[in-house]
């Protein structure tokens, strides 16, 4: 099924290719040339439809012939391959131009596009292959956008001596509030991933909160000596929204070490972004990781703009690093580097995933691993486990992370 543009001439060369007495279905733009009765009953006599209506080049919203044309192909229940793109996809930005195709499986032609890894469009593209084209990359590439795969982490080494102990490896500082839960699960997160110590430093009206802490995981309340002898800090998980904001600043302020602001640490600024910018701005080395609605009330989300760019400008914003999370979560770094996440399952939608993902880095950043590798394996690694069968909550993801980091060490 071809279109009027060059994907269409893709599909019409790929006929010929291929040698299919079968039918070769081509639209113009034209309303006149579309014979809903034909083109259903054409359907229904294949096996496989080649989507080959429109591909990158598509910047409008679909008219109602095309519309039309894409609903019979969805409901056709028919194995679906996408040359590029899905057909409607806006493949910058993951969004569609009114309708999409929904593919079994996109072959993208050269290169990935981002739109292939972008929510809501990953949904639709099926199993995604790439044709090598023999295309050479530009130099330059700006942003430099690259997918979080076994490549990203392929030179990645956790190495320590024998005779190192446990402040050699590290000691990790949660600054922890009344919600207690996701203060233990950074923590306990931290440990699994090698951390020597790790601490949650609370105020002492909050200690109630900690009685059953795992036995491991230092409990202590918050006094001037908290902020010594730590490696990194994690703020924000399990807070509480009633948490000082002038606390907040004052430990952004005083901190020299690593940072990770994840949670309420970044919603409590929701009404006084300007000092928030002016904090960060003046520091280096602090991580964000908030999700969608928590990026929202920091920074002004751009609908027409892609989530990844929305990243690099609220990181550029900043001059810091924001981990935007989700099924399809952004990395973005201050020198215009980015990171997609493309293999996490769906199984991380569960209170707490977050919280391990805090404490996974932080756990790597206290034993000297560079901060970009700390979050780059940390990404990697939650979602392998997002892959175990039988695996649906955060205790169970904790208990795999020793397992999947060998993994890691397997593979390099």
């Amino acid at each position: 099924v071809c279109g009027p543009g060059k994907n269409g001439l893709d599909g019409i060369k790929t006929h010929k290719l291929i040698k299919s007495k079968k039918n070769l279905i081509y639209f113009t733009n034209k309303e006149k040339d579309l014979n809903l009765i034909k083109l259903t009953n054409q359907i229904n006599d294949c096996d496989i439809i080649f989507d080959c209506i429109f591909g990158i080049g598509l910047k409008r919203k679909l008219d109602k012939t095309f519309l039309k044309i894409i609903k019979i192909i969805n409901s056709s229940k028919k194995k679906i391959i996408s040359i590029d793109i899905p057909s409607g996809i806006n493949s910058d930005t993951g969004e569609n131009f009114g309708a999409n195709i929904n593919a079994d499986y996109t072959l993208a032609m050269g290169f990935f596009k981002p739109g292939h890894f972008l929510l809501p469009a990953k949904k639709y593209v099926g199993k995604l292959n790439i044709i090598n084209l023999n295309l050479k990359l530009p130099k330059i590439l700006k942003p430099d956008i690259n997918i979080i795969n076994k490549k990203t982490v392929q030179n990645f080494q956790l190495l320590h001596e024998i005779d190192i102990n446990k402040y050699d490896k590290g000691h990790v500082c949660v600054i922890g509030g009344k919600m207690a839960g996701a203060a233990r699960i950074v923590a306990i997160a931290s440990r699994k991933i090698g951390a020597g110590l790790s601490t949650i430093s609370v105020e002492k009206k909050n200690l109630i909160y900690y009685t059953k802490s795992e036995v491991g995981t230092i409990v202590e309340e918050f006094n001037n000596s908290s902020l010594y002898k730590k490696n990194v800090f994690v703020i924000g998980p399990g807070l509480g929204k009633d948490f000082k904001k002038t606390r907040i600043c004052k430990l952004l302020e005083n901190i020299k070490e690593p940072i990770i602001l994840d949670a309420d640490a970044i919603s409590i600024f929701e009404k006084d972004r300007d000092k928030f910018y002016s904090i960060l701005e003046k520091k280096k080395n602090v991580i964000l990781t908030p999700h969608h609605g928590e990026f929202c009330r920091v920074f002004k989300y751009n609908k027409k703009m892609s989530k990844i760019d929305n990243c690099i400008t609220a990181s550029k914003l900043i001059k810091n690093i924001i981990i935007l999370k989700g099924n399809d979560t952004v990395v973005s770094f201050p020198d215009d580097k980015v990171f997609v996440d493309t293999e996490s399952k769906n199984s991380l939608a569960t209170a707490g995933s977050g919280d391990m993902l805090c404490g996974m880095i932080a756990g790597l950043i206290s034993q000297g691993i560079r901060i970009e590798d700390s979050i780059l394996v940390s990404i990697f690694l939650q979602s392998r486990i997002s892959q175990e069968k039988n695996k649906t909550t955060v205790e169970d993801f904790i208990e795999l992370i020793p397992k999947t980091l060998n993994l890691i060490k397997n593979i390099n």
